[in-house]
């Protein structure tokens, strides 16, 4: 191996074929002298292109044996060299210098023995044939340093690192970028177990707007599950020394302070995430409707109805709005609007919303009520809480504020179930104490329409500052809705079917659609009173019994 021609052979070989060829040769002759001499060549070659000493490079070859294993023992090397596991033992230095160099990952198990696996980016530098260096993670910029945090906890939360390697990770990723603001505060924490808690807790923040951490989301940040049950229980106390700092605080977000659940405190979140751009459970389009694509609508109503929607409309109005909220804030009231409109089915509430939009210039956030419940536990109050997330970002995101709909709202205004039981009891108790709590603290403006106020819970009712009536139309109030939605009827004939038929506005416009379907059909676009009389005939239930259908 010493002619000019072998050092060419070595140099022309890959990586791969180096490992192959010292496997080959140490897999005949096993720990001895002589097989480390015949395959002496390979092993220098390894070396060299990879800085490492000689020994780590012989051992590193027989861990790359078992490249697919992530449990590789240091009786599975003593095995491949047909040796006792004290000789293995004897080259330990060179094992830590490919830990050290992130060659391969050392792991411990409960039971306090180590294992061994190679990482997958080392395997693929090998198949590459280029030098494996480890990422720096050095004078990062803040998404990069993000994307690196997020990593090194997912490797951890997956027990892809063990801990010691984690926060040697951690803490150099910090030491590296004191540039950042992040970074800069993070080193301030100087306690080992009180970092690795609040980043975890931090970094839940950052990627999923997560107000509402338990101690199953970062337990497997830590060597043991007892140690985070010990954390816990201090954070359940609100003596931990990151509540004592005003880092991390309860959550309340089922409206009332949980002491088994936390998050970042808003000063924590002014401090550390300067340089961070939270984002906030986005808001589909569908549940945004803006203003100028509101379709015009003339609205018939009571004069009791007609005057309150005409005082909404002029407190809505940007400076009227302003001035309003400037006025309550100086007197030391809430500033936020929360209005409930209630009456029968059809009787122009959701559409009185969208007119009042319109008109103001508002955008409207519409709720899917029967969205919001989910079977997991906490879901349904995570659900409720980030809808005025989504609301509080859109204000301020808005040169107005929108509008926040909770339309068909009679399941979540219903009453709470006193002495919950049931798991399904006590998350609808929490959802509506979510739901009254944000009311309270609400700087915009809110509307509930429902079709039942009987069951409707009293601390429901205090908070709504405007409740708005919207019975079912007179027969003349019917005869401008006839005649506004079938112009080519006559008054008279309007006010006919006004006194026949006991219409809601919703149900009148069922009927005038159906002409319009009627003409694209028959090609015939012919109204009169006898056509629409039979249409009326077809909108009425043969029976007149009714089943009240909700959660409630």
């Amino acid at each position: 191996m010493k002619t000019s021609e072998n050092v060419q052979d070595l140099a022309q070989k890959t990586q791969v074929q180096l490992i192959e060829a010292i496997i080959n040769v140490m897999s005949e002759k096993k720990l001895s002298e002589s097989s480390i001499k015949k395959a002496k060549p390979f092993i220098q070659a390894l070396a060299e292109r990879n800085s490492l000493s000689e020994d780590a490079a012989m051992l590193f070859s027989a861990f790359f044996n078992d490249f697919t294993d992530t449990h590789i023992l240091i009786r599975d090397i003593a095995k491949f060299y047909d040796c006792n596991q004290v000789a293995i033992l004897s080259r330990w230095s060179a094992i830590e210098e490919l830990v050290t160099r992130r060659f391969v990952i050392q792991y411990k198990k409960s039971n306090g023995e180590l294992y061994f696996a190679i990482p997958k980016e080392v395997v693929a530098a090998m198949r590459e044939n280029v030098l494996y260096c480890p990422k720096a993670n050095a004078n990062l910029t803040i998404d990069q340093w993000l994307a690196a945090l997020s990593n090194l906890l997912r490797n951890r939360d997956s027990d892809d690192i063990p801990y010691e390697n984690f926060v040697e990770d951690l803490k150099v990723l910090i030491d590296a970028n004191q540039h950042l603001t992040i970074a800069k505060e993070l080193a301030t924490i100087k306690d080992e177990y009180d970092l690795v808690l609040f980043t975890g807790i931090m970094d839940l923040f950052i990627k999923n707007n997560d107000n509402h951490i338990v101690q199953s989301d970062i337990e497997d940040l830590f060597e043991s599950r007892w140690y985070m049950r010990s954390q816990a229980r201090l954070l359940e106390r609100g003596v931990h020394p990151l509540q004592i700092a005003g880092l991390v605080e309860h959550s309340d977000s089922n409206g009332q302070v949980e002491a088994n659940a936390w998050k970042m405190t808003d000063s924590a979140k002014e401090r550390f995430l300067v340089e961070v751009e939270i984002t906030t459970p986005a808001v589909d389009d569908k549940d945004i409707k803006k203003a100028d694509a509101i379709t015009p609508k003339q609205l018939y109503f009571n004069a009791a109805v007609s005057k309150q929607m005409g005082q909404l409309e002029s407190l809505l109005q940007e400076e009227r709005f302003a001035s309003v909220q400037e006025n309550l804030v100086k007197h030391g009231m809430r500033k936020g609007f929360a209005c409930i409109f209630y009456g029968a089915p059809g009787t122009g509430k959701t559409e009185s919303v969208l007119q009042l939009a319109r008109k103001t210039g508002r955008g409207i956030m519409i709720v899917d009520v029967p969205n919001l419940r989910d079977k997991y536990v906490g879901e349904t109050e995570k659900n409720t809480k980030a809808i005025f997330d989504k609301y509080r970002k859109l204000c301020k995101n808005s040169k107005l504020a929108p509008i926040l709909l909770f339309n068909e709202a009679d399941a979540v205004l219903c009453k709470r179930n006193e002495g919950a039981a049931t798991a399904v009891d006590k998350m609808e108790n929490a959802m509506q104490n979510i739901i009254l709590q944000e009311m309270e603290n609400l700087e915009g403006i809110m509307v509930a329409t429902t079709n039942l106020t009987g069951n409707l819970d009293t601390a429901f009712e205090r908070r709504f500052l405007y409740k708005i009536e919207f019975p079912k139309p007179t027969p003349n109030e019917s005869k401008h809705i006839w005649h506004s939605m079938l112009p080519e009827l006559t008054e008279d004939e309007s006010l006919e079917l006004a006194k026949q038929y006991s219409f809601s506005g919703g149900q009148i416009e069922n009927i005038a659609r159906k002409q319009l379907v009627n003409a694209v059909l028959t090609g015939e676009d012919k109204v009169d009173l006898e056509t629409v009389q039979e249409a009326c005939k077809t909108e009425l239930f043969k029976s007149s019994t009714t089943r009240r259908i909700g959660f409630c």
